[in-house]
C-alpha cells in the first residue's frame, strides 16, 4: 500500500510539473513587444567652419559593400553650389570628395547619387551660370572609389531642372523638368511650355537615349524622383494644380498667404523600361497648400520600394500651420492604384518634408521635421517614424539632439526661408541611417546650414508564438488530466484508511 501511495504523489508531482512549464509555455509564446527605435549621437557630415548652407542631402550605399556611403547635397549660400562626401564606414566618419567640372558646365547645383551593382559611385548634377545662374545642362559623373572616371556626360540641353537618378544594375534613368525659354525672364519660376521627361541609359549612364515626355504636358509639376526595378520605372512627382502663383514665381519671392489652390501627389509607370508611360495616377489629392514657395527649390515629395515585395511607398506634407501633417500611401500594382491616405504622426505639431526608405525586411522609415514642440512654430525637430506593419501604424522617437532654427536658409531675407528640399534615409536591416539639413551653428545673418547624420537601432517588435503556445496548451491538458488522476488515487487510499 505503501508503494501505491507514493506512485499516487509521483503522479500527482508530475502533473503539478507539466502544468508549470504549460503555464510558462503559454506566457512566453504569447508576450508580444512593439518595435522599438534607439536614435544615437547626431554627427555632421563636413563639419569645417564656413558659412555654407548645405541642404537636402541625397544618400546612397554600396549594394556590395554596406558600409560604403555617398551623400551629396545642395549649397544655395552664399552662392549655388554643391558638395559630395564618402564614408567607409558606414556613416561613423566622412570625408570630402571634389571632382573637376566640364569646361562648358561653369558651377555644380543640386546633385543626386546612386551607386551601380559594379560599386561605382553615379553622380548626376545640375550645372548652373549666367545672369540668373540658370540651368546650363544636367550632367553625369562616374567615380571609382573617389576618382572620376574619365570624362562627365551631359545628359540634358539647357533649362533642365529638378534632375533626379535611378540605378539598376547597369541601367541608368534619368528624369527631370524641362522648361519653356521664358523661364529665363523670371529665375524663381517656371514658365510654360514645359514637360517633364525621362532618358534612359542601357551602358551605365556614358550615353542616353532621345528624352521621353512623362505624363501630360500641361500639370504644373515640378521635384520628380525615380524608382526602377527591371522593366518597371516609375516617376513621382508634386502637381502644383492651379498654382500658378508659386510656380511662375507671381509673387516675386516675396512672403504672404499662399494660393488657395490645391496641390496633388502624382506617379507615372512604364512597364517597357522607360520607353513609354501609362496615365497619371492619383496618389493624393485635394492638399491644401502650406505655404508659399521658391518652387525651384521646392518640397520634394519621398518615394521608396520595399525591396522584398516590391510595394511602392509615397510621403508627403500638406496642411497649414499647426495642421501641416506629414501623411504616407502605398501601391502594390507598380504605382496603379494607391491606398487611403494614412496620417504618419497624426497630432504632432507641424510637420514637414518627409523623406521614406524601407528595410530588406520590410520596415517603412519615416523622417521628417516637428516643430509643433515650440509655440512660436520655429524651432525644429527631427522625428523618425518606423511601421513594421507596412505603414498602417507607425513608433516614433526624436533624432535630433537639440532644436534648430528652420527659418535660417536662403530666401529668409523674403520671409519664404528654404531649410531644405528633401531630408535622406537608408533603412538597413536592423538600423536606419538618417541625414537632415541642421542649422544650429547658423543664424539668419549667416545662414549657415549643416548635413547632419545620426543611426537608429531598430528592434523587431515580437509577436505571439503561436507553435509555442500551443505546446503550453498541450502541457496544461496533460498536466491537469494527471493531477486529476494521482489526486482520486490518493483520496481512494485515504477513503480506505491507508
Amino acid at each position: 500500500m505503501t508503494r501505491v501511495r507514493r506512485g499516487s504523489g509521483a503522479i500527482l508531482l508530475f502533473g503539478l510539473a507539466l502544468i508549470l512549464f504549460g503555464l510558462t509555455s503559454v506566457l512566453l509564446g504569447s508576450r508580444g513587444r512593439a518595435g522599438s527605435l534607439e536614435p544615437g549621437d547626431n554627427r555632421f557630415v563636413d563639419p569645417r567652419p564656413g558659412i555654407e548652407a548645405h541642404n537636402s542631402p541625397a544618400v546612397a550605399a554600396d549594394p556590395s559593400r554596406p558600409a560604403v556611403l555617398a551623400v551629396a547635397d545642395r549649397v544655395d549660400t552664399p552662392q549655388f553650389s554643391c558638395s559630395l562626401s564618402r564614408s567607409d564606414d558606414g556613416g561613423s566618419s566622412w570625408r570630402r570628395v571634389g571632382f573637376d567640372l566640364p569646361p562648358q558646365a561653369p558651377n555644380c547645383f543640386w546633385p543626386d547619387v546612386s551607386f551601380d551593382d559594379r560599386g561605382d559611385l553615379l553622380v548626376l548634377y545640375t550645372s548652373t551660370g549666367g545672369r540668373y545662374n540658370l540651368p546650363v545642362s544636367v550632367w553625369l559623373q562616374r567615380f571609382v572609389a573617389d576618382v572620376p572616371a574619365g570624362p562627365a556626360t551631359q545628359v540634358t540641353g539647357p533649362l533642365g531642372f529638378h534632375s533626379t537618378l535611378a540605378v539598376d544594375g547597369p541601367r541608368v534613368a534619368v528624369a527631370w523638368l524641362r522648361t519653356g525659354p521664358t523661364t529665363v525672364d523670371k529665375p524663381e519660376g517656371f514658365a510654360p511650355p514645359h514637360s517633364l521627361v525621362l532618358a534612359r541609359s542601357d551602358d551605365g549612364g556614358r550615353t542616353f537615349s532621345t528624352p521621353v515626355a512623362v505624363g501630360e504636358a500641361d500639370r504644373l509639376v515640378a521635384l520628380p524622383t525615380v524608382l526602377m526595378s527591371g522593366q518597371e520605372v516609375v516617376v513621382g512627382a508634386l502637381d502644383l494644380g492651379d498654382d500658378r502663383l508659386d510656380y511662375e514665381a507671381l509673387h516675386a519671392s516675396q512672403s504672404g498667404p499662399p494660393d488657395e489652390g490645391r496641390w496633388r501627389i502624382v506617379t507615372w509607370t512604364s512597364r517597357d523600361g522607360g520607353t513609354t508611360f501609362g496615365p497619371t495616377a492619383t496618389v493624393a489629392d485635394d492638399l491644401v497648400i502650406p505655404q508659399r514657395i521658391i518652387v525651384n527649390l521646392g518640397p520634394r515629395p519621398g518615394f521608396a520600394r520595399d525591396p522584398r515585395s516590391g510595394r511602392l511607398y509615397a510621403t508627403w506634407d500638406a496642411g497649414r500651420d499647426d495642421g501641416r501633417d506629414v501623411f504616407l500611401s502605398w501601391s502594390d500594382d507598380g504605382g496603379r492604384a494607391w491606398s487611403p491616405v494614412v496620417s504618419v504622426l497624426p497630432r504632432l505639431g507641424t510637420q514637414t518634408l518627409p523623406a521614406v526608405s524601407v528595410s530588406p525586411d520590410g520596415r517603412v522609415d519615416v523622417i521628417l521635421y516637428d516643430r509643433g514642440r515650440e509655440p512660436e512654430d520655429q524651432l525644429a525637430e527631427v522625428v523618425l517614424a518606423s511601421s513594421w506593419d507596412g505603414g498602417r501604424s507607425f513608433r516614433a522617437s526624436t533624432v535630433s539632439n537639440r532644436s534648430f532654427d528652420s527659418g535660417i536658409g536662403f530666401g529668409s531675407a523674403q520671409g519664404i526661408p528654404v531649410i531644405a528640399s528633401q531630408m535622406a534615409a537608408l533603412s538597413e536591416q536592423g538600423r536606419a541611417i538618417l541625414f537632415w539639413t541642421d542649422t544650429r551653428k547658423g543664424t539668419v545673418d549667416t545662414n549657415r546650414q549643416d548635413i547632419a547624420v545620426a543611426v537608429a537601432a531598430a528592434t523587431a517588435p515580437v509577436t505571439t508564438t503561436w507553435p509555442l503556445v500551443g505546446v503550453g496548451v498541450a502541457l496544461l491538458a496533460a498536466g491537469a488530466v494527471l493531477v486529476t488522476i494521482g489526486g482520486r488515487r490518493l483520496t481512494a487510499r485515504t477513503d480506505d484508511g491507508v
